[in-house]
């Protein structure tokens, strides 16, 4: 059991290492999912059993601990040259139990720190709650502890939102932050995380399993983020707002699962400029991390515990062990076949007299040598085989003219349909729009406002409406960021033609240079 926890500790470590190198990449070219799916690989290795025995684990195992021999190496006694002291010797530690209790000692005392803390933390956020609504079963509650929505429970499962929830939030914000927290719910997410805490307890010595879970809970939050654009990919500008609206330092507990914490939000902003992938892409990637799993659990299988060693068997002695008494040793002497008997540890006044000696025997006669066998006669050589020369490479069958029209015929309406959708990206009725919402939003809230002129547009509007309500200079420096931004991700599209890129690039310029010629603030 010890040299299989040991195996265990030392494999899944060495897996997390792995998925922290390839999570990036993983998640740039399949998508969000596939880079959360890659932690399943150190997760089930820390719980896979032994190998049967006439199991043989896989040939190119990258790392390899002879867990026998090293037990057996620490159970050895010492020898004369590293005698132990007097108070030693009375009472001896077998540190082969002692390092064991201290590592479940260490991962009780983590995991139950832990867990109090979220206990704490639910206790008061759900005390101070008002009366809320259900959503799809799940209870949806205002708490004035939470600066953010969170979703929280295995068993009770509850929607946390902040009391400012309708004032900050507008109306499809509103929605896709429900949407989120649902999402966690619906998904297991949370059952994850009290696997992930407990997987973590069980490394509470270990940097690198603190900064695994970092990095999966941030994966985790990635995923979730595509899924709710999955449903909704018109959304993605609503969705971001709301995400920088919920941003917070830190985790409110270690099983939450929060909209925006503040460490992730450039990342996740990138990734939903990227969330448009198709899905030969998306099943790629998810064939890729389960090809991967895979392939990390078989290479990494515990086999050597699982077949019997060549070494002492492993054995746990109790914590203290008692001092060893005398006891007789017989020594045979082969030339006299005398036998003398002593006695290890303190000499006994009472101990019976010596075993006195045996009559000598006489020896036996020597036996004659046998005589030398002459060899065998060598063995000619085979003759060499002549190489067979490799089979002629059979050509490919050729395609029929009907199959080629065929394949010109899909890759001219998959262009023609690529450049339709490009074609149809309307900037200026996009900025439209967001212009006639924020006027409509604005008009909702600042009450105080002056009366509208004749003929009023949205522009002037939001500067009128805006005087004394929000602050203006933030929301366009917010929209000179977002229009940077989507300057940069259509320079790096590779699937838009130059003419469409340098249209919708001319156009986020034109909007650009309109919003520095008449400021709303």
């Amino acid at each position: 059991m010890i040299g299989w926890a040991i195996e265990a500790l030392a494999a899944s470590t060495l897996l997390m290492l792995v998925v922290l190198a390839l999570r990036g990449p993983i998640a740039a070219r399949f998508g969000a999912h596939a880079a959360y799916l890659l932690w399943l690989l150190p997760a089930l290795r820390m719980i896979l059993p032994r190998l049967p025995e006439g199991v043989e684990p896989a040939r190119a195992v990258p790392i390899h601990f002879d867990v026998a021999r090293l037990v057996a190496a620490a159970a050895t006694k010492p020898g004369p040259a590293h005698a132990p002291s007097a108070a030693a010797a009375e009472v001896g530690l077998d540190w082969l139990t002692i390092v064991p209790l201290l590592w479940l000692g260490g991962a009780a005392i983590y995991l139950a720190w832990q867990l109090g803390r979220h206990y704490r933390f639910m206790s008061i956020a759900l005390e101070h709650a008002a009366p809320g609504f259900r959503r799809g079963g799940i209870k949806v509650r205002l708490s004035p502890v939470v600066s953010g929505p969170l979703a929280a429970g295995i068993f009770h499962r509850h929607i946390l939102l902040p009391e400012d929830f309708a004032q900050r939030y507008n109306g499809p914000e509103q929605q896709l932050a429900l949407a989120h927290e649902l999402a966690h719910h619906r998904r297991g997410d949370l059952i994850a995380n009290g696997a992930a805490l407990a997987m973590l307890a069980l490394h509470w010595f270990n940097p690198i399993a603190h900064w695994a879970y970092r990095a999966f809970r941030a994966d985790q939050e990635l995923a979730c983020d595509a899924t709710v654009l999955g449903a909704a990919p018109e959304a993605r500008s609503d969705y971001g707002r709301a995400l920088i609206k919920s941003a917070r330092a830190g985790m409110p507990g270690a099983a939450a699962c929060a909209l925006g914490p503040a460490t992730q939000l450039k990342r996740r902003i990138q990734m939903i400029a990227q969330s448009t992938r198709s899905r030969a892409r998306r099943i790629a990637g998810a064939s890729l991390a389960t090809l991967l799993v895979g392939s990390g659990l078989g290479l990494t299988a515990s086999g050597s515990i699982a077949a019997p060693s060549a070494i002492a068997p492993v054995s746990v002695k109790p914590l203290f062990e008692p001092k060893p008494q005398g006891r007789a040793i017989l020594i045979a002497d082969r030339r006299t076949h005398t036998v003398t008997t002593t006695t290890s540890g303190d000499a006994d006044d009472d101990a019976p007299p010596p075993v006195p000696p045996l009559a000598p025997v006489a020896p036996e006669a020597p036996v004659a040598p046998l005589a030398p066998v002459a060899p065998d006669a060598p063995v000619p050589p085979a003759p060499p085989v002549p190489p067979v020369p490799p089979a002629p490479p059979v050509p490919p069958e050729p395609l029929s003219a009907a199959q080629i029209q065929q394949i010109r015929e899909s890759a001219m309406l998959a262009g023609e349909e690529a450049r339709k959708a490009a074609a149809n990206i309307d900037v200026a009725a996009i900025t439209r729009e967001a212009m006639a919402q924020a006027r409509a939003e604005l008009a909702r809230e600042c009450r105080h406002a002056k009366p509208a002129p004749a003929n009023e547009s949205d522009q002037a509007a939001i500067a009128r409406l805006s005087a004394g309500c929000v602050d203006m200079a933030e929301i366009n420096r917010e929209v000179q960021d977002a229009l940077r931004e989507a300057t940069e991700e259509i320079r790096r599209e590779k699937d838009l033609s130059e003419a469409d890129r340098a249209r919708a690039l001319a156009a986020i310029e034109r909007t650009r240079a309109e919003m520095m010629r008449h400021p709303t603030h």
